[in-house]
């Protein structure tokens, strides 16, 4: 028999989005891939040769990682993310999404899940038979969690286990990014119903006006579990290294942490990891890649903010990452009379009819009548875009549709999609 918690699920929207739209293309359709959020600028030269110098490095390391790995993920976490930690507290793995899923293996509690999280977060939970509240946010707050939410659900929940609160910050299908005030307001709450957070910061760097992003864990340093790594600040998701850091009123789960490693992944690949090294040394060519790769972000986002924004589609403000929440519920009567009446029926029909692919805000923990989508603004050669830049710091509409003309034609088919239902 297959465990029933496994069957339920299905597979990763982002995924399976992805291999939808390579299928269309290889049949000569000209789809607009706005459904997958992998980096679209190239791993940069300094990480690549590190992996070359170490390819041959076939050794078992450490369950926890490479000493001197963690030691420089320690050194930049204080230097680049205003985060202070040893590197006793620091744990290597294969992605900070399997970092993720194993800490939620591990805790058994109930889990508070934002409306507007990532996709896989609530699979994860599934796949233990765990449970999980999905805490209500609106549109106006970009869909950012507050005190005010927290004190309702518990005012409102009888809760029997310890909670655990997922949050994400750049965030993951929204692009908003927390202050510094939101988390210092936020941190008060989880102290006062001792919640344990999973702080996700896997985006930190892609930030459009810091260098990072704040990190609750400054606020809330004895509970708060941050975690990161390389896929998406150093364009190296294919690499699958995460790091987590453990804070000190929960050292006493490193051995747990270290025996569920030891009986699952063991460790991660060698040379990814001496690899790793040269990423966190985070030198000043580096630095100033990762900061052109935010402002080139930065800049489609908002052209594609204003261009939706003034056809009556809802969107949130990105302020990091790469991706935006879209909202057709000013259209919803239109829509209606289509037959479409949730998001992931509306996905596949702009799919199929406009060549445009969206995620459903169903994946996302919205309710499946709430037309919300999720777009991720990457579907242009990034090294091409990176040199355009290099030589025209101006990134306008013309910049656009030259450079990463996926884009601009993508907003151009939601568009007639708008025009049509109006027509």
């Amino acid at each position: 028999m297959i465990n029933q918690n496994i069957l339920s699920l299905k597979q990763s929207s982002t995924l399976l989005i992805n291999e939808k739209v390579k299928e269309l293309r290889v049949k000569g359709q000209e789809v607009s891939h706005f459904g997958f959020g992998q980096s679209p600028f190239p791993i940069h030269a300094s990480i690549v040769a590190a992996l070359r110098e170490n390819a041959e490095n076939n050794h078992y390391l450490p369950v926890a990682g490479l000493e001197k790995l963690r030691e420089e993920i320690v050194l930049f976490l204080k230097k680049h993310q205003n985060i202070k930690t040893t590197k006793e507290s620091v744990f290597i793995g294969p992605g900070s999404k399997e970092l993720l899923y194993q800490s939620i293996l591990i805790f058994d509690a109930e889990f508070l899940i934002p409306k507007g999280s990532w996709v896989s977060y609530i699979p994860q939970i599934q796949s233990k038979g765990g449970m999980y509240h999905v805490l209500e946010t609106n549109f106006e707050n970009d869909f950012k969690l507050t005190p005010e939410i927290l004190d309702t659900f518990f005012k409102s929940e009888v809760v029997k286990k310890q909670t655990v609160l997922i949050l994400n910050s750049p965030n993951n299908p929204s692009g908003a990014v927390y202050t510094k005030e939101e988390y210092k307001a936020l941190a008060i709450a989880c102290r006062k119903y001792n919640v344990v957070v999973f702080s996700d910061e896997i985006y930190s760097q892609i930030n459009f006006s810091e260098s990072y992003s704040p990190s609750i864990s400054a606020y809330y340093p004895e509970k708060t579990i941050v975690f990161g790594g390389l896929s998406k600040v150093f364009s190296a998701g294919g690499y699958r290294l995460g790091y987590m850091i453990l804070p000190n009123e929960l050292q006493a789960l490193q051995n747990v942490y270290k025996s569920l490693f030891s009986e699952t992944f063991s460790c991660v690949s060698s040379p990814i990891q001496f690899a790793a090294i040269k990423a966190f040394e985070y030198h000043i060519d580096l630095q100033n890649y990762v900061a052109t790769s935010a402002v080139i972000l930065k800049n489609i986002s908002e052209f594609i903010f204003k261009e939706l924004s003034e056809v009556k589609i809802e969107c949130t403000k990105s302020e990091g990452a790469f991706y935006m929440l879209i909202g057709f519920n000013l259209h919803k009567a239109a829509i209606l009379k289509l037959g479409i009446s949730s998001s992931f029926d509306l996905a596949n029909y702009v799919l199929e009819n406009y060549n445009f692919a969206m995620l459903p805000g169903v994946d996302f923990g919205f309710k499946k009548e709430e037309l919300f989508f999720r777009i991720a603004f990457v579907d242009f050669n990034g090294e091409k875009v990176m040199n355009a830049y290099g030589h025209d710091k101006n990134i306008d509409t013309i910049f656009i549709k030259e450079n990463a003309p996926n884009v601009f034609f993508g907003v151009e088919k939601i568009k007639t999609f708008i025009a049509d239902l109006n027509s």
